[in-house]
């Protein structure tokens, strides 16, 4: 018997379910699995779920179906199965290389090569290595603790005053988010504090006041973590972020942590288009150009970049079915939240 679970997580027991279950088998989809508007659906013959919003008559699909690797292909077609029950296209974005095959062989789905995740490793901190990208990155770091900031983690037991503390925390991200202008293009809001389960946050101070932070989310089944939510404030002086991220890699080097994970980045250029022809695969790149002209997506790619990555791996659009229209289209750009801005 099919089940699907809508978004009424009013239980705290249900809701503590689902974020465990992220902090089990998530990847970069983390925060768009954990959002408010975000729908799940599962069977009770599989531990997880497969995590999505209605857009357009289309069920946008966060990432890989969150379960063990070898109950994805189960969970995947009897979603697809469900989905053709309520007439609905299905698209998957965000998602990993094997089933992103897996679903081109047995879903007859077009896939596009569209983003990269990058993986560092803390026992390999930029700062150590040689390099004009390491020598960049040092830089900006001594000149950020040259102003008088100081790198903490938010530790609750260690404060008195919680309220205090997160509120300080929560500033620092409406301040970030009010100087954002012109184009936007975003997965998952910012929610500092909801979900607490497996979140770690890190903090950068300047005299008495906090400036800067950014989010560790616990991925189990890499032993590791997603790095998520650099912010600042307008008038945090320069370097600011290299030092939260640098700071935080040497915590993790301590914990004897191998494995950080920052993600999706657009690439470059779209790499591999299978399933439509030369002609729409040339105009999709063609698209893809423009959007990275209009978002500026190339700047996230660079910035990263300087950080010396030990790996990447892909990430794909998946469009089962062939469904890849003018609909599916509009679903995910609503659901990445496209906006020309003001």
């Amino acid at each position: 018997m099919l089940q699907e679970i809508l978004n009424d997580l009013s239980t705290t027991e249900r809701r503590q379910k689902l974020v465990a279950l992220v902090r089990k088998w998530g990847d970069v989809n983390t925060n768009g699995l954990l959002e408010e508007t975000s729908q799940t659906f599962s069977v009770p013959a599989v531990e997880g779920f497969i995590g999505y919003r209605i857009k357009f008559g289309n069920a946008v699909v966060y990432g890989d179906p969150v379960c063990s690797p070898e109950n994805k292909p189960l969970l995947a077609k009897i979603f697809q199965e469900y989905c053709n029950t309520q007439k609905r296209g299905v698209v998957y974005t965000i998602a990993t290389e094997d089933f992103a095959e897996w679903a081109m062989n047995n879903l007859a789905a077009v896939t596009i090569e569209f983003g990269e995740k990058l993986i560092f490793d803390p026992q390999n901190n930029p700062v150590n290595n040689k390099g004009p990208k390491a020598v960049l990155v040092r830089r900006k770091v001594k000149h950020a603790l040259k102003q008088g900031i100081t790198i903490r983690e938010y530790l609750e037991k260690n404060y008195n005053n919680l309220s205090d503390i997160e509120k300080q925390l929560e500033n620092v991200a409406v301040k970030w988010l009010q100087k954002r202008h012109g184009p936007q293009i975003f997965l998952s809001g910012v929610s500092l504090f909801k979900n607490r389960y497996g979140k770690r946050w890190f903090y950068a101070q300047q005299g008495k006041q906090i400036i800067g932070l950014l989010t560790l989310n616990r991925l189990e089944s890499k032993n590791g973590w997603l790095l998520t939510n650099v912010m600042g404030t307008k008038d945090a002086p320069s370097g600011l972020s290299e030092a939260l991220i640098i700071s935080t890699l040497q915590i993790l080097e301590k914990e004897n942590c191998h494995y950080v994970l920052v993600g999706p980045i657009p690439a470059k250029q779209l790499g591999k288009i299978i399933g439509i022809s030369k002609f729409y695969a040339n105009f999709t790149r063609w698209l893809f150009n423009c959007a990275k002209c209009i978002f500026n997506l190339e700047g996230h790619h660079t910035y990263w970049e300087k950080f010396i990555p030990k790996r990447t791996e892909s990430s794909y659009l998946i469009f089962p079915q062939k469904n890849l229209g003018y609909s599916s289209i509009k679903a995910l750009m609503q659901a990445y939240n496209v906006s020309l801005g003001s």
